[in-house]
């Protein structure tokens, strides 16, 4: 299952996929970023500023109709606002159109060529592609950015983004670096758990696991993960292995996951 992290704003989580996940800083109702217009006196600026953040919410929300509406209107009121810019192609790359995708990327980055959460958000798009050399090279300029607030969770994304590659050695040394920075992040505890899971390192396995259950919700990969962890280790839990089934089963029925455990399959 593809997993896919993208930045938006100054903090963002590991949830799936790797499916974006965005965290815009709690600005979740239109509503409450609404009353920040005063009727007339609103500069193009700021309406900008506010469509993208409701833009930012909807697809955090998987409500890419209205993200599109909104960050659309945010263009309108400033056609070089390079955030909107760049969460238009996050929203097209969601979509599954990576040419429209590319043109938004770029276009941000030609506004904002040394803004890092651009950066990394291009580059995650470009790991997607699995165009990985072009990906490596930003996220060596993200990385580069010494100042930048979110230099863990983008060693993070790089890390996914090796491990993609299946450069297993490479991922584990950048989320070393993300967890020696945020030991709680859960992507890279779990990214950890992964690499030391597919180099037969189930022991280690496991206490990353563990430390990633304590600081996240798994979803139906994580919990497929751990149950093949503890299928592996000396002494394993096995109240635990049975909660894990249990939840996969009932959480993500339609899931492969779960078809994978209906058939027996003993293997991550």
């Amino acid at each position: 299952m593809k997993k896919v992290i993208i930045g938006l704003f100054s903090a963002y989580v590991l949830t799936a996929c790797q499916s974006t996940a965005i965290n815009p800083n709690g600005v979740n109702s239109e509503a409450g970023l609404s009353t920040q217009y005063s009727d007339g006196k609103t500069s193009g600026k700021s309406a900008a500023d506010i469509n993208t953040q409701l833009g930012a919410g909807y697809i955090a929300n998987g409500r890419y109709d209205r993200a599109l509406i909104k960050l659309t209107k945010a263009i309108q009121h400033d056609s070089e606002h390079a955030l909107a810019h760049n969460y238009l192609g996050v929203l097209y790359s969601r979509l599954e159109r990576p040419q429209k995708a590319t043109q938004q990327f770029k276009k941000s980055i030609q506004l904002a060529p040394n803004d890092s959460t651009i950066l990394n958000n291009y580059a995650i798009f470009l790991c997607e592609q699995k165009k990985f050399d072009e990906a490596r090279i930003e996220f060596k300029k993200v990385l580069d950015n010494p100042l930048y607030i979110n230099r863990s969770v983008a060693y993070q994304s790089a890390a996914w983004c090796a491990l993609e590659n299946n450069n297993l050695d490479l991922s584990e040394k950048l989320y070393n670096k993300a967890v020696a920075m945020s030991p709680n992040l859960p992507g890279s505890l779990l990214g950890l758990a992964k690499i030391n899971y597919k180099k037969g390192n189930f022991e280690y396995a496991w206490s990353y696991f563990e430390r990633f259950d304590k600081n996240s919700v798994p979803d139906a990969d994580g919990l497929w993960l751990g149950i093949n962890i503890l299928n592996k280790i000396a002494y394993p839990d096995k109240n635990l292995l049975s909660s894990y089934e249990l939840l996969l089963k009932n959480k993500y029925p339609d899931t492969d996951e779960t078809k994978w455990l209906y058939q027996g399959k003993q293997e991550y």
